[in-house]
């Protein structure tokens, strides 16, 4: 695979990143289109919502990429059903949902990037229920798996998986392989050898960096997560969000203890050391690895917005998927992304969820970039660039998908606890884990 390096991925990476510590950037909106099928609400104005053959729709893309296959979509559905769509971005969107939405004027559709808002919001029976509207059975079927489900909260469906972005990636470079006929390692142990290998040489495996301002600390909540659903299941993972599997469990203890500390404290494996990687912003981490002062590093698929700008990806710099452990188990990803839910009885949403429960409806939108589909037989060769093609290849060839697990807990927990008492297991260099996890299972509200 050998692409050039899109200046677009930039603009994926500060959305996403931010979206990590709140959940979008900031951004101007676009006029209204010619045929007013489309229309864009400026983020200060109030967005109200429609009546039947109007939808108003709430998200939380701003970035010219994102809002641009967003539209495209958006533009699609009105010419194929003759409903207006009226979209507003907000760079604030947690808090304009919030407010929207509990203080009685919703908008009718809402493309939530954390499930836990959502859930939030069904609990105070300010959701509309889609069961009705869409075929669950043949939405099972199409999508990867664990995504309806996801959208299932107290017996009925509510959130419909629209876009998608991928966390279960690691970062390579491919020149120095090849000099020294390392293998792209297909399981868990494999890459385990690799490393040792790669440090045996003389050379450093591994860059990790966690520092992320006031959100330092979720890189290490995302490898446990991808660890968890390597080596207890989809199941486990599922009570490991509801603290139904507490962070003090012996599942939870032996993803930390058996399978990332020895990569993450082994002496030798990570450049600088826990000094470094408490020190090390995310996004620079990369730059080691360009740089030649390691040579493998995990993180999602908007870390390419962080390589130079000469770099070429599949050439300068490619990805392999992070490998399971347990052949039982499979090969799950780790995944971002936003659900559609609706907050009105407008009749149009209905046709809004039958429109984007198929795989063709996320065509424009996989063309403008930045959107990888929830449909395991979406087209890969409707995506925008290669990169795109072989993140999706991914998704569409794994066993089962699930969420972020940080971003649906409770927001003391997934955005406080758990990231705090990482930072402090590191400062203590891989030391008294279970007063780590014990402190993250004392956050969990009551």
């Amino acid at each position: 695979m050998k692409i050039s390096k899109n200046r677009w991925w930039r603009t994926i990476a500060a959305m996403t990143a931010l979206a990590m510590i709140a959940v979008a950037c900031n951004g101007e909106a676009d006029d209204t289109d010619e045929e007013g099928a489309l229309e864009t609400v400026d983020e200060d104005a109030e967005l109200e919502a429609g009546e039947e053959g109007t939808i108003t729709v709430l998200h939380a893309l701003t970035g010219d990429v994102d809002t641009a296959g967003l539209r495209a979509a958006f533009a699609e559905f009105s010419e194929a059903t003759g409903i207006t769509v009226q979209e507003q971005g907000s760079g604030d969107f947690e808090q304009l949902a919030r407010s929207r939405i509990e203080g009685g004027n919703p908008p009718d559709i809402v493309l939530h990037p954390q499930p836990g808002l959502m859930r939030d919001m069904v609990d105070q029976e300010l959701a509309t229920p889609a069961t009705d509207w869409v075929d669950l059975d043949q939405l099972e079927n199409d999508m990867v798996d664990g995504l309806v489900e996801l959208g299932e909260w107290n017996d009925e469906f509510y959130g419909l998986m629209v876009r998608l972005s991928i966390k279960s990636l690691v970062w390579y470079v491919p020149e120095y392989f090849e000099e020294n006929g390392y293998d792209i390692p297909e399981t868990w142990d494999e890459m385990v050898a690799l490393t040792d290998t790669i440090r045996e040489s003389g050379d450093v495996p591994w860059c990790i960096g966690i520092e992320s301002s006031d959100a330092t600390g979720w890189v290490a909540t995302d490898w446990i997560e991808d660890i968890m659903l390597r080596l207890h299941g989809g199941d486990a993972y599922d009570d490991w969000v509801t603290n139904d599997l507490p962070f003090a469990s012996p599942e939870v203890t032996q993803a930390v203890e058996e399978y990332m500390d020895p990569i993450w404290f082994t002496e030798g494996n990570v450049f600088g050391g826990s000094p470094n990687i408490l020190q090390t912003s995310f996004g620079d981490s990369v730059l080691d690895l360009v740089n030649g002062d390691c040579h493998m590093h995990r993180q999602a698929s908007f870390i390419e917005g962080f390589l130079p700008d000469d770099a070429v990806v599949g050439e300068d710099v490619d990805f392999f998927y992070l490998p399971g452990i347990d052949e039982g188990i499979g090969d799950p990803v780790l995944i971002a992304g936003d659900l559609a839910a609706a907050y009105t009885d407008n009749p149009s949403n209905q046709e809004f969820f039958e429109y984007f429960s198929t795989p063709e409806s996320g065509e424009p939108w996989g063309a403008e970039g930045a959107w990888l589909s929830p449909f395991v037989d979406f087209d890969v060769s409707a995506y925008a660039d290669q990169s795109l093609e072989a993140q999706g290849e991914i998704i569409v060839n794994a066993d089962f998908a699930r969420f972020d697990a940080s971003d649906m807990m409770p927001g003391a927990v997934g955005a406080g606890a758990f990231w705090t008492e990482m930072v402090n297991y590191v400062q203590r260099d891989g030391e008294d884990l279970q007063s780590a996890l014990e402190a993250i299972d004392a956050a969990w509200p009551n």
